[in-house]
């Protein structure tokens, strides 16, 4: 009886041994060893329709894995001076490079609604020369899928920074 508690005690301790080794191999296997920085790169106007304003941005990816990123869609909401402003999906089949840069193209749909506040705030302004040297802060935040060696993962992530209207250019 007393080699049965042992040999249970041994089986025991070599499960979770075991299940640690696969655990720790299926992380090294996925390979993130930091998940990838999202900014804004260019923002511009693309239309702009009575209900709604659309733009386009550019969003950097960088990743500073050693390993490519596939990546496989991007969803993301920018708040302005923390109101909401605009939402944004889109497709992407990109391969971001191991230490490497991308940018991708999001289209951002803001409703007239949504936008009401920030244009209160440029009516406040009395000089229009001073309007567009406002400085507005913006946060960007959504999920990014990427794909490593056949497995996908939904990453989240958040940038924030300082916009001008003289950043805001209207595409030809």
């Amino acid at each position: 009886m007393y080699y049965t508690g042992i040999l249970k005690s041994f089986f025991s301790f070599l499960l979770v041994v075991c299940c640690l080794v696969f655990l720790a191999g299926c992380a090294g296997v996925y390979g993130l060893r930091d998940d990838p920085r999202i900014s804004i790169a260019d923002i511009r106007v693309v239309d702009a329709k009575p209900m709604e304003t659309v733009f386009l941005v550019q969003l950097r990816i960088l990743n500073p894995n050693d390993i490519p990123l596939d990546l496989h869609g991007i969803q993301c909401d920018l708040e302005i001076d923390g109101r909401p402003f605009a939402s944004g999906i889109a497709a992407s089949d990109q391969v971001v490079p191991a230490h490497g840069t991308a940018t991708i193209p999001v289209q951002l749909y803001a409703s007239v609604f949504d936008m009401i506040s920030s244009v209160v705030d440029l009516i406040r302004i009395a000089d229009p020369n001073k309007a567009k040297d406002k400085v507005f802060s913006y946060t960007l935040s959504g999920t990014v899928g990427i794909g490593i060696q056949r497995s996908r993962k939904q990453i989240p992530f958040t940038s924030s920074g300082e916009l001008s209207l003289g950043g805001f250019s209207q595409m030809p």
